[in-house]
């Protein structure tokens, strides 16, 4: 499923989704739908928390789309979120507390850009490549204005005879014998070179690529596979501190800074020594200062140790161990 917010909630986009076989679901532009149905009240579990979630489930049609879910949050009575789905099966009370939470997701990738820097290029190697981007034909532009010029001077033919048949100081005689015949000329002959203007316009092509626009014309392409290649370890990375530090918060019990706590004790601030032997490799940990840290470390790696975790192509077992308290 594609998640959407309102800026790239389009329609046309949702029909693209369509044709791929691809789901969709995006917030509701203000102002909100009045629902036809009334709220229905379900129970959900989130994070060990239960909640009361009271929603509706309606069809609706969109324009230039055709049918589409519509689900609606209430809290107190009113209307606070709506949201646009093609899944029809997927329960509506899950949606709605994702999309409810989108700051979380948000501040997910915030973090992940300051600290791990997932918005960084690792390199500005390239390959130059001719391009062949469409772009705007310049001789079309020229074409247009050719016509523009055409009916510039069409209008002003026109402007001229209305303006000679109200002209109270020719007589009606010198108007019928020599004006109108040769305003009448004028106007035809502008009427002709336009109609030639817009025949030649319509056989120039609006776009073209930009090689045959310019045969010099180059592009710089960045070597995706690298960049593909960080952004993958760099997430890989976030994601293991993200797992990590939901895991040690099952001991810690501090909702407020387990992230932090995570990343800057037990990551950053926290030194090691690797030992390897041919049979094991055992990790073994400096104890954190702070003792409520140090407990909840300390129970972490013995959920590890119960399944030690292996290196890819290596058969000996990864232990952890944390140093001893320092005496008293």
């Amino acid at each position: 499923m594609l998640g959407f917010d309102r800026g790239g909630a389009y329609p046309a986009v949702f029909a693209h989704c369509r044709e791929q076989q691809a789901h969709w679901v995006t917030y509701r532009r203000a102002p909100l739908a009045v629902p036809a149905m009334l709220p229905v009240l379900s129970v959900i579990t989130v994070n060990g928390r239960t909640r009361a979630v009271a929603w509706t489930d309606e069809t609706v049609q969109l324009k230039d789309y055709g049918q589409a879910r519509q689900i609606t949050l209430f809290e107190h009575g009113r209307v606070v979120l709506q949201i646009l789905t093609s899944d029809f099966d997927a329960c509506p009370a899950a949606l709605l507390g994702w999309l409810k939470s989108r700051w979380r997701e948000e501040n997910y990738l915030k973090y992940a850009a300051a600290n791990y820097g997932i918005d960084k290029i690792c390199d500005y190697l390239a390959d130059i490549e001719t391009s062949t981007k469409i772009s705007d034909n310049p001789a079309r532009k020229n074409a247009n204005a050719a016509v523009h010029e055409a009916e510039k001077t069409l209008a002003a033919a026109e402007r001229g005879l209305a303006a000679m048949l109200a002209d109270p100081a020719i007589t009606p005689a010198v108007k019928n014998a020599r004006l109108i015949p040769a305003a009448e000329r004028e106007i035809a002959a502008a009427r002709r070179r336009l109609d030639s203007a817009k025949k030649a316009r319509d056989t120039i092509p609006a776009k073209l690529p930009a090689n045959q626009i310019n045969p010099q014309a180059q592009v710089a392409l960045l070597h995706t596979g690298r960049r593909g290649l960080q952004m993958v370890l760099r997430l890989l990375a976030h994601n293991a501190e993200h797992w990590l530090s939901g895991q040690l918060n099952a001991y810690l019990r501090d909702d407020d800074e387990y992230r932090a706590i995570t990343r800057e004790t037990i990551i950053r601030g926290t030194a090691g020594i690797i030992t390897f032997t041919p049979e094991a490799i055992t990790v073994t940990l400096q104890r954190p200062a702070e003792p409520r840290v140090a407990r909840a470390l300390a129970l972490l790696i013995d959920q590890i140790n119960a399944a030690p975790p292996r290196m890819p192509g290596d058969t000996r077992p990864i232990t952890y161990q944390i140093t001893a308290s320092p005496a008293i």
